[in-house]
């Protein structure tokens, strides 16, 4: 199993003729306005929704093969925010698998380099297959 490539995003759309994916607004950088002091400290939730989207193939298309997905948000300290899991599968015959997941909700704790990470576990343990920088901005309202 190989994941190919892994984006976060604000939508996805497959076309329903052609089986095309569109990513919109692919994101890498999010930036957050204020008025009044932050709490650096303490988890705040940015009402964002997005999309992690994966792309996987697998070549032992002879069978179904099933995985759980997992996604782990962290923060710029190395603190895990968040953890979102979904189960998997690529179908006997099919050689690929687009994954989807949708996410509510964004927490944050300041500002920084903030990882998405991907990982997949078919066995007993996971397996990392990527790690997306996110960039959280804060700026302050005059």
């Amino acid at each position: 199993m190989k994941n190919v490539w892994s984006v976060v995003c604000k939508n996805s759309i497959i076309d329903g003729e052609t089986n095309s994916l569109s990513l919109l607004e692919t994101l890498d950088e999010i930036t957050i306005n204020y008025k009044e002091e932050i709490d650096r400290k303490v988890v705040k939730m940015l009402p964002i929704s997005f999309h992690i989207v994966t792309l996987w193939f697998d070549e032992n298309y002879k069978k179904d093969r099933k995985f759980i997905l997992s996604v782990d948000i962290i923060d710029p300290k190395g603190k895990v925010l968040n953890t979102f899991t979904q189960d998997c599968l690529m179908p006997k015959g099919s050689a690929r698998l687009r994954a989807t997941s949708k996410i509510n909700g964004f927490g944050f704790t300041d500002e920084g380099k903030y990882l998405v990470v991907v990982k997949y576990k078919q066995n007993s343990n996971f397996t990392q297959v990527a790690e997306i920088p996110l960039s959280i901005q804060l700026k302050k309202k005059k």
